[in-house]
């Protein structure tokens, strides 16, 4: 994001704790055990993005216990990112080095990801 809008990188950071901990509406809340996926947190971000505050609005605070109620993990804060707000995130696959290039010139950044079977 700061890249397409030339800002600083910090004003643009998405807060991991709203997307994975506070997820809106009555999505379940994920849990430190659980782990993440690529899939999984790129659809949240194609869902949710206008909704997500930045990282210095509402820091990372895991639930390593598991007994935090919602307040305590996400009632720091609710403004959403301005940035992400006005755009939209999207995913597709890359194959080749060329498009790598071609996307991180245009966008300024790429998701990779590999998985151990």
């Amino acid at each position: 994001m700061a890249s397409v809008y030339r800002v600083n990188v910090a004003d643009c950071s998405i807060s991991v704790q709203a997307l994975h901990f506070c997820p809106p509406g009555n999505q379940p809340a994920r849990r430190c055990k659980g782990g993440w996926s690529l899939t999984s947190t790129l659809s949240l971000l194609q869902q949710y993005s206008q909704q997500l505050p930045t990282e210095g609005c509402m820091p990372y605070k895991p639930d390593l216990q598991g007994d935090m109620d919602r307040s305590e993990r996400c009632g720091r804060c609710s403004a959403p990112n301005k940035y992400a707000s006005q755009g939209s995130f999207d995913s597709y696959q890359i194959t080749t080095i060329w498009e790598a290039q071609r996307h991180i010139r245009r966008y300024g950044s790429v998701v990779t990801r590999f998985d151990i079977l």
